[in-house]
């Protein structure tokens, strides 16, 4: 009896995951209908898809938009990423209290900038971020921040693999980078001005170890047009210091000291 094949088009799991694909490209969260098309899905699939997802904590819905979920990032980012996490919530909570701006807490990712939190309220802005997002380390105030005290290796890595212009006004030549990383390494803040988004700008300041090494850093985002990023570079420090001191506090099992 000869077989019958059958033609069948991407599976359920092909067709969640498109979904997952699209959100973990570094575009923050979307509605359902931009969602859908961008992930090449009719509409009432992916909605269904999107809600069997948040159930699973994979996805998570704020307002209509649909960003990626905690389970997710728990599972891609290891233990010790989920741990300064969780610790450094109330210091990002407080944050955003302060300055009732976009929030950011990173750490490093090979070359790159993994973004671990992100906190928003009513004045949203358009930065190209979302928990589990990548962005390379030299075109973002918290990627500044942590190649500062990264260690010449990490530098090294960064510019060998190319200073490339996302916008007018990335940094792209090594000797301009080498002088904004020791303007950081004085004062402890790094800005991002329209260096990776146009009408984006950044305050970020590192978290450090007790050798002085760089292992995260957090920021405050919003839009250029009415953000000065001076403005809130004190409240930044503060929040950083703090949640470095508590940090050390606990002690890990990474920390040589602690």
């Amino acid at each position: 009896m000869r077989s019958i094949e059958r033609t069948a088009g991407p599976s359920v799991l092909g067709r969640a995951f498109s979904l997952l694909d699209v959100l973990s490209t570094g575009t923050g969260s979307l509605g359902l209908a931009e969602l859908a098309r961008r992930a090449d899905l009719p509409k009432a699939t992916a909605f269904r898809l999107a809600n069997q997802l948040i159930e699973l904590q994979v996805l998570e819905r704020v307002g209509s938009e649909y960003q990626l979920g905690v389970k997710l990032f728990e599972l891609g980012t290891g233990t010790r990423n989920q741990e300064l996490r969780e610790v450094a919530l109330p210091f990002l909570e407080d944050l955003y209290e302060a300055v009732h701006e976009t929030i950011h807490l990173a750490v490093i990712d090979g070359s790159e900038v993994l973004y671990v939190e992100k906190i928003v309220g009513r004045r949203t802005c358009a930065a190209s971020s979302a928990r589990g997002a990548r962005k390379p380390m030299y075109t973002t105030a918290l990627g500044k921040a942590m190649l500062a005290f990264a260690g010449p290796r990490m530098l090294e890595t960064v510019v060998q693999n190319g200073l490339v212009r996302r916008t007018p006004y990335t940094i792209s030549t090594p000797g301009r980078l080498h002088q904004d990383l020791q303007r950081i390494r004085e004062s402890g803040v790094a800005y991002d001005r329209e260096e990776h988004d146009l009408g984006i700008t950044c305050v970020a300041s590192p978290l450090l170890d007790r050798q002085g090494r760089s292992r995260g850093a957090i920021s405050v985002t919003g839009p250029t047009t009415r953000f000065k990023p001076e403005r809130f570079a004190p409240a930044v420090r503060t929040a950083a210091l703090g949640l470095n001191r508590r940090w050390l506090e606990i002690g890990r099992p990474d920390d040589p000291d602690g």
